[in-house]
């Protein structure tokens, strides 16, 4: 069975025009990198448009790192300090064919103690200052930066990497050292915050795909980028008058209702295609056809009598597969 997952109109715009529009990727004015980094390359082809890209571009405008460096994902701020972002396959925007990444950024120290998450999900710790991207990795202990979470869309490969669906837990980065009482951030990122609703609205309008049939809303907002998945925005709202916090960032990925189907621990809930109502969507017969997901926390919040922390939410709505279909 095939599953119609929408995508956006014919091309008006340029993409260099909505990068350029939206500050590029977050290089500033005059920094230089060293060697670009190769393409990514994807599994299934990718179904966003030239316009598509432009526009998650264009919703992503902000710049969480500072000294010269060239961060390889669009980002937009969540809180004061966490963002989301997003990572093409291609450093060159005028390439940029596939969406690979999505991410939570978390500020931190360089420090184990203060990695988030336990199940680690955080595998990268990147300087706030730093004159390029590969020079502002790790650092010395009780550096000042972001920890970082990479999540595949697609099964990649990266620089000669296997990566599967799902956290990139391979993604290289230094080891970070114990440090017993590490110390408190204190730089604070130019337009750091929760985004004001004209932002809200603008990523709104760019997440409007609806993968659901038979009645169902779902309480997230999607844009699909290919034939095989989806990913999504979670608010605390599920209008764009309403919402004023981004909650969750993350995947579906179109499935059967399997054990042997489930890409991995992480992707706790599955959900069906067809269903009367979204609350009736859980699970299903086994091979049921459908969506697995994952959801990753880019803040801290407290959602039916739990603390959500930043990171994989491997207890959101389980639906245990069954183990034979």
């Amino acid at each position: 069975m095939r599953i119609a997952l929408g995508r956006s109109s014919a091309l008006v715009a340029t993409l260099a025009a909505a990068l350029t529009a939206c500050g590029g990727l977050g290089q500033s004015p005059g920094a230089k990198s060293p060697s670009p980094p190769a393409a990514i390359r994807t599994t299934v082809a990718s179904t966003l448009t030239g316009t598509d890209i432009g526009a998650l571009a264009a919703a992503f405008p902000d710049e969480p790192f500072s000294g010269g460096q060239k961060a390889p994902f669009v980002a937009r701020w969540v809180t004061d300090s966490s963002f989301v972002f997003l990572q093409f396959d291609s450093p060159s925007a005028a390439a940029m064919k596939a969406l690979v990444y999505i991410g939570v950024g978390v500020k931190g120290t360089f420090c184990s103690d203060t990695r988030p998450d336990p199940g680690g999900s955080f595998t990268r710790f990147q300087r706030y200052q730093a004159t390029d991207w590969a020079r502002g990795a790790g650092g010395k202990a009780g550096d000042q930066g972001y920890w970082l979470s990479f999540i595949a869309l697609d099964k990649l490969n990266v620089a000669g990497r296997s990566v599967p669906l799902g956290v990139d837990y391979r993604y290289p980065s230094p080891t970070p050292p114990a440090c017993g009482t590490p110390s408190v951030p204190t730089f604070s990122p130019p337009g750091a915050g929760k985004p004001a609703p004209e932002a809200i609205a603008k990523l709104f309008s760019v997440f409007n795909d609806q993968p659901l049939q038979g009645g169902q809303v779902a309480p997230r907002i999607f844009k699909s980028i290919s034939d095989q998945a989806l990913v999504f925005l979670q608010f605390d709202k599920t209008s764009s008058a309403e919402a004023r916090e981004l909650r969750y960032v993350g995947l579906w990925t179109k499935s059967t209702f399997c054990s042997s189907t489930q890409p991995s621990r992480d992707f706790s809930h599955f959900h069906r295609v067809v269903a009367t109502s979204y609350a009736l969507g859980h699970g299903g017969p086994p091979g049921t056809v459908g969506f697995w997901g994952t959801w990753v926390a880019a803040e801290q919040f407290e959602s039916q009598g739990r603390t959500v922390t930043p990171g994989v939410d491997r207890e959101f709505s389980p639906t245990p597969p069954p183990s034979s279909c």
